[in-house]
């Protein structure tokens, strides 16, 4: 059933419009980044980040990072990784052998990563078995890596025990990212990649209320790396985490591997980021984020109409695209190391929407009230308690 909105502040429709129209013809993907699909709706998150990942290697298109302490043991801490979106339920979509999936550890500041665990699938078909190796001190940093020496082999949909004391799972779950994407693109329709280039005006000037507000991606399943490891295996204070995939690359000798895709901060690249930017922004590393991703930031805030004590908030706190997390501290929330000077990190369950939704277009942190729009500081749609696990691998079963 499709809602209708009507147009309660015809100032605020003008603004809207005047918006839509500085903004028309940027070909960027959406609030959190979902293609058109042929057979699917244009979706959100990092999900589907360009065209070539969302029709060529759908395998390699990153979705979601997670950091988080340990639910079950305070001494442990879980990274998890979604990717290959948009799986239909019941359906049963093949591993991909030739990517590479890395997650990688700055522990230094320095947006170079200083320990990676690396991920690969090996074979076809219902054999098809994991290979994990490290954590460790990579061969190569950057854009370009080599496998480590080193690796424990499991089986995928399982978990299996890992290198470095861990406990591994490579396999589908219910996606549990949650965002109501379908209404946003009514607000600002130039974000919808299916309607390029030439976008139809707002039809509507907020999200929709709680209980009639819809999670987009409540039908889908993902594909999704879980590891449980020793806090000290990743270091002992702050590190920051991103993660990437990568292809063999032919022009190179045999065993390395060209990045084409990174992630680590949602909805930071698929709010601010022109579209066309996406792929050059994948095939860089954190050290470009500064004065690549904060002009971006910058251009977005001023073309809402927002003060740049807005863009100054966002930055200090996204930029470089790392997720944070202190691992001296028992718990946290998000944005918590930058903020709270807990544990950081981001949970599956954490409302990352609400949370860069209320800095951006209302007045949370930074108390600036100066151009907000409070019907969209909160897409009303909230985590269901459904598509997660209290116990290992804790994101929910697949549909």
């Amino acid at each position: 059933m499709r809602i209708r909105v009507l147009f309660p502040d015809k100032q605020l429709i003008n603004r809207l419009i005047k918006i839509w129209i500085r903004m028309a013809g940027v070909c960027v993907a959406g609030f959190l980044t979902f293609l058109s699909c042929t057979t699917l709706p244009a979706l959100a998150s990092d999900h589907q980040d360009t065209t070539f990942l969302a029709t060529q290697r759908t395998s390699a298109d990153l979705t979601d990072l997670f950091v988080f302490e340990s639910p079950t043991d305070p001494s442990k801490v879980v990274l998890a990784m979604d990717f290959d979106p948009l799986i239909t339920s019941g359906e049963n979509r093949p591993f991909d052998p030739s990517v590479l999936y890395q997650f990688k550890i700055d522990n230094t500041g320095d947006g170079v990563e200083d320990r990676v665990i690396q991920i690969n699938v090996n074979g076809r078909g219902v054999d098809q078995t994991v290979s994990v190796f490290g954590p460790d001190q990579p061969q190569r940093v950057g854009t370009i890596s080599t496998l480590l020496g080193t690796r424990q082999q499991g089986r995928l949909n399982q978990p299996f025990a890992g290198p470095g004391n861990s406990t591994v799972f490579v396999g589908t779950r219910k996606d549990p990212f949650f965002f109501d994407l379908e209404q946003f693109f009514k607000v600002i329709p130039d974000r919808n990649y299916q309607v390029q280039p030439n976008p139809n005006p707002p039809t509507a000037t907020s999200f929709r209320p709680a209980g009639q507000a819809q999670d987009t991606l409540a039908p889908f399943n993902v594909h999704s790396i879980v590891i449980e490891l020793p806090r000290a295996e990743l270091g002992t204070g702050k590190i920051g985490v991103w993660m990437t995939t990568s292809v063999s690359d032919p022009s190179r000798r045999v065993g390395n591997f060209a990045q084409i895709e990174r992630l680590a901060v949602p909805a930071l690249n698929e709010l601010f980021m022109d579209f066309s930017a996406h792929n050059d922004s994948n095939i860089k590393t954190p050290t470009d984020d500064a004065p690549n991703q904060a002009n971006f930031i910058r251009k977005f805030v001023a073309s809402i109409g927002r003060p740049e004590g807005i863009a100054n908030a966002v930055i200090s706190v996204a930029i470089p695209d790392v997720i944070q997390a202190d691992l001296s501290k028992p718990t946290g929330s998000y944005f918590g190391t930058q903020l709270g000077q807990n544990f950081g990190g981001r949970r599956p369950t954490d409302d990352v929407i609400d949370v860069t939704a209320s800095v951006v277009f209302g007045s949370a942190v930074t108390g600036i009230t100066q151009g907000a729009i409070p019907g969209l500081t909160s897409d009303n749609v909230g985590a269901n308690p459904a598509n997660f696990l209290p116990t290992f691998p804790y994101l929910g079963n697949p549909r």
